[in-house]
């Protein structure tokens, strides 16, 4: 089976239309865990080069700036690594609260999946905001409700809700504890908005 740009692509599109059907497909190809984790990581690291693409061709506002909100691309990296690994976690235990039954290799699949959408969506971003930024903000805004549809469908399918409400509650709950604990582990880490490693 060949793989290039028009298949991946394709792939996208195809989640974003048929997110249920895409979900289960990506669950039943049973990818190793540690090649998981690989992928979990590489998107970080994709993301922060696609945010710092933003920056450099949209910078932000100079007030934004003095707020001492400057991260190095290796806080960027700390922060988005962190909190991905962390709502992986709390993606499965939210959905178990909730009476889900998704496995946590499942969880960690959906996730990279979802996030390799997400960038690919962004990157066409980049490349807009570089003909109109205008065009660029609306793309993004489109973008940001085709993504939460995906995503709430995928939490449906992976813990088998009946209904996208039950999903919802899911995220909602997974985001407000990977917050939480992001934040306590990076204050840890000495990662903070000032420029990376304290």
């Amino acid at each position: 089976m060949t793989f290039d740009f028009q298949t991946w692509m394709r792939a996208v599109w195809t989640s974003i239309m048929e997110p249920s059907d895409s979900a289960r497909k990506v669950i039943d190809m049973n990818i190793p865990r540690d090649a998981l984790w690989m992928g979990l990581a590489l998107v970080a690291v994709v993301n922060v080069i696609l945010v710092v693409l933003l920056q450099m061709i949209s910078p932000a506002p100079v007030a934004f700036q003095e707020q001492g909100f400057a991260l190095s691309p290796f806080g960027f990296v700390a922060i988005i690594g962190v909190f991905l690994a962390l709502f992986v976690f709390g993606v499965f235990y939210a959905g178990k609260i909730m009476g889900g039954q998704g496995s946590l290799q499942g969880t960690l699949a959906i996730i990279v999946w979802f996030q390799s959408i997400s960038l690919t969506l962004e990157a066409i971003q980049v490349a807009l905001v570089l003909i109109s930024p205008a065009i660029g903000s609306i793309f993004g805004l489109l973008s940001l409700g085709a993504l939460i549809w995906c995503f709430v469908n995928f939490i449906n399918v992976l813990h088998g809700f009946k209904n996208l409400g039950k999903a919802m509650v899911a995220i909602v709950l997974a985001l407000i504890g990977t917050a939480l604990i992001s934040g306590i582990v990076l204050a840890v880490l000495g990662v903070g908005p000032t420029g990376g490693m304290a």
